[in-house]
């Protein structure tokens, strides 16, 4: 009981901290319910991981580096946010009010944690409780870094005014997911020790991208909201003509 309060407390303390960064709350049900489906996809991607070790070249141990790289990327990286990205397609992307980019960062972080937390338990299981607490304190974070660009992504996707332009977010978020995934593995794995630790390093990059994602994405839905407000009381502002319109502009650049 211990271990598994072990296994689930990092996620469970880190879903409340992004929770409680929302400018606008998201309903606790729908958190729930992305935690719990983010963990049931564990299950998911672990038969996908097992098919491409049984039926590719592609595993851990392949003497050639570029299979070992691939297996890193394409099957465990490509594998595993493939899931998580599912679950967010199949539950938060339908939705008519998912258009806010917080939306998106939270509810893939929310689906990242269910998944870390379930997979601790896969790990207790394989290696026992020390590999669980380093696990806890270092990818359970991790996971909460992969994904969340991708669900920012979601998010462009669903504003966007095009079929090329929706495709197009999603894909991007999924390389990206996927990249982030697979170099942590590689460098988490490495057997060189300068290299191993790299993943540490990259874990620290992600924790700070997520946190100035998070903070830029509640100012520009305050901002959002405030120039909505100004538009019905005279004239129509900016993000409701771009929202009507089904683009955004970001950085200086139209989203399609």
């Amino acid at each position: 009981m211990q271990a598994i309060a072990i296994a689930f407390a990092p996620a469970i303390a880190l879903m409340w901290l992004l929770y409680r960064q929302n400018p606008r709350p998201e309903r606790k049900g729908m958190l729930a319910v992305l935690f719990v489906l983010g963990g049931a996809c564990t299950l998911v991607a672990l038969v996908m991981n097992h098919s491409v070790e049984k039926y590719t070249v592609l595993w851990s141990g392949a003497d050639e580096a570029l299979y070992r790289t691939l297996y890193w990327f394409g099957g465990i990286g490509l594998n595993e946010e493939f899931a998580k990205m599912l679950v967010l397609l199949a539950v938060l992307y339908p939705r008519r009010d998912f258009r806010e980019e917080w939306q998106g960062l939270t509810g893939a972080a929310a689906v990242a944690l269910g998944f870390a937390a379930v997979e601790n338990i896969v790990y207790l299981e394989r290696f026992g409780t020390g590999t669980l607490l380093i696990r806890s304190m270092l990818t359970v974070p991790a996971h909460a870094g992969f994904t969340m660009p991708m669900g920012l992504c979601l998010a462009w996707s669903k504003q966007a005014g095009s079929t090329w332009g929706k495709y197009r977010w999603l894909l991007i978020g999924l390389v990206l997911a996927s990249a982030s995934h697979g170099l942590y593995d590689i460098w988490l794995t490495n057997d060189t020790a300068w290299l191993s630790s790299l993943a540490y390093v990259q874990v620290l990059l992600m924790i700070g991208l997520a946190y100035g994602l998070m903070r830029w994405a509640r100012h520009t839905a305050l901002a959002r909201t405030t120039a909505q407000g100004k538009g019905q009381a005279g004239g129509t502002g900016w993000a409701s003509e771009a929202l009507a319109r089904g683009r955004l502009v970001v950085g200086g650049s139209s989203l399609p």
